[in-house]
């Protein structure tokens, strides 16, 4: 039953590729008229080191609360994770995603590739875990590092055609991070977006990835967020979530602008 599954999800991914990439956006974020700035929705990341990395939940909620969006991020985050063992601690120690308004989903970053059965079928469990509690799955669709890059060339498909059309299969929200990435390399080359590992964002990579959440989620440009972001520590004292170079934070906005405008 398993052989016939993922032959029949290979192919399925084959034909959705070969009609045509696009950004999945089938489900409406928000609307004018079902924005209330009074109710305060909240948000659910669920993910790994690609998520938590340089604070990109608290650099998100703070884009939200300088639009005044009235948006609060909380994260289940583990280093390494994937989504099949996230659906085991939620099974076991139930993550209260019924109290969340939006699901983000974050699978390990060589599961598209390399393990592509597990990665279908816990995106799928998690976005029918979502409709059941209306709840909008979005799909973080992360970006090819160096190492995956070698295996995708090879491919008829690579991490982002492959999450985006699962994103669509499952009629989900697909987030085009790995595509702002993929332009930043091709236009911005020295951009560092990578840390020393040639894997794990940069501060820059985490700022740009919440710039495209940012502007997916509120249907709002990023264009003109600030450049830093602070909170306070359990101390009550000031911390820096996120500091970026002026003229880098213009190129990141417009960059996240570009490919999320045709589908906020």
């Amino acid at each position: 039953m398993a052989v016939l599954f993922r032959i029949f999800l290979s192919k399925l991914l084959i034909l959705i590729t070969l009609v045509g990439f696009s950004y999945t956006h089938n489900i409406p974020l928000s609307t004018n008229s079902e924005l209330d700035s009074s109710k305060t929705r909240k948000i659910l990341m669920i993910g790994n080191s690609f998520t938590f990395y340089w604070n990109l939940p608290q650099v998100l909620e703070c884009m939200f609360t300088i639009r005044n969006d009235n948006i609060e991020v909380d994260q289940k985050t583990i280093g390494g994770s994937n989504l099949s063992k996230h659906w085991k601690l939620n099974n076991e120690k139930d993550y209260f995603v019924d109290n969340y308004e939006y699901l983000i989903l974050n699978d390990h970053s060589t599961n598209p590739l390399q393990n592509i059965d597990s990665c279908a079928k816990y995106i799928k469990l998690f976005v029918e875990l979502s409709k059941k509690n209306q709840i909008i799955p979005l799909i973080y669709g992360t970006w090819e590092y160096p190492y995956l890059k070698n295996i995708s060339k090879k491919r008829k498909s690579n991490t982002m055609e492959i999450l985006d059309s699962l994103s669509r299969i499952n009629q989900a929200t697909y987030i085009p991070v790995g595509n702002a990435f993929q332009y930043i390399e091709q236009n911005y080359p020295n951009i560092q977006l990578y840390m020393d590992d040639q894997k794990h964002p940069s501060s820059n990579a985490t700022y740009l990835a919440s710039c495209v959440f940012y502007s997916m989620i509120t249907g709002k440009s990023p264009l003109g967020l600030p450049r830093r972001f602070e909170g306070k520590n359990i101390d009550g004292k000031k911390i820096y979530y996120i500091i970026t170079e002026k003229n880098t934070v213009q190129i990141l906005q417009k960059v996240a602008d570009k490919v999320t405008k045709d589908l906020r």
